[in-house]
């Protein structure tokens, strides 16, 4: 967690850190409880992928809408293996595994990191679009049409 935490500037890094109320940090909260998640299915007997996306969806679509370049806010995924790294004596087959479990949800928080993206980029367009509809309508450039009834129109 911390190092997801020293992702952010020094008072944000140390609020997310310290303050457990959910109400009052609901960032920090997001954070503690998809990161604990995922920390345990990576660990757990048997991956599921399924459950990796859903305790990484509300860490990624944080972070996606957050000002990161996509490396940084994704990578704290990769962080993981050298925290592991620095803890084991020797790297046997279970870390091999641990290992790529780590990339597996990895490729999962990308997955997600780009539907986010794409959800933003597809909203900006349309509000972008309906702002230069409004304009042309209050210049009297086009008119409203009004909403034809489906049943008219059989």
């Amino acid at each position: 967690m911390d190092a997801v935490f020293e992702t952010y500037s020094g008072d944000s890094a140390q609020f997310f850190k310290t303050s457990i109320d959910p109400f009052s940090n609901p960032v920090g909260a997001t954070i503690k409880t998809g990161l604990t998640e995922t920390y345990d299915l990576i660990f757990a007997s048997r991956f599921d992928p399924d459950a990796a996306r859903s305790a990484m969806g509300p860490v990624v679509k944080l972070r996606s809408v957050q000002e990161f370049a996509p490396s940084e806010a994704l990578g704290f995924i990769y962080d993981l293996k050298k925290i592991i790294r620095s803890g084991a004596e020797d790297p046997a087959e279970e870390i091999r595994d641990v290992f790529s479990r780590i990339d597996r949800v990895a490729l999962i928080a990308f997955d997600l990191y780009m539907e986010n993206k794409q959800k933003i980029y597809t909203l900006r367009a349309k509000q972008a679009r309906d702002n230069v509809r409004q304009l042309l309508v209050k210049k009297d450039l086009i008119c409203e049409l009004p909403e034809i009834d489906p049943e008219l129109t059989r």
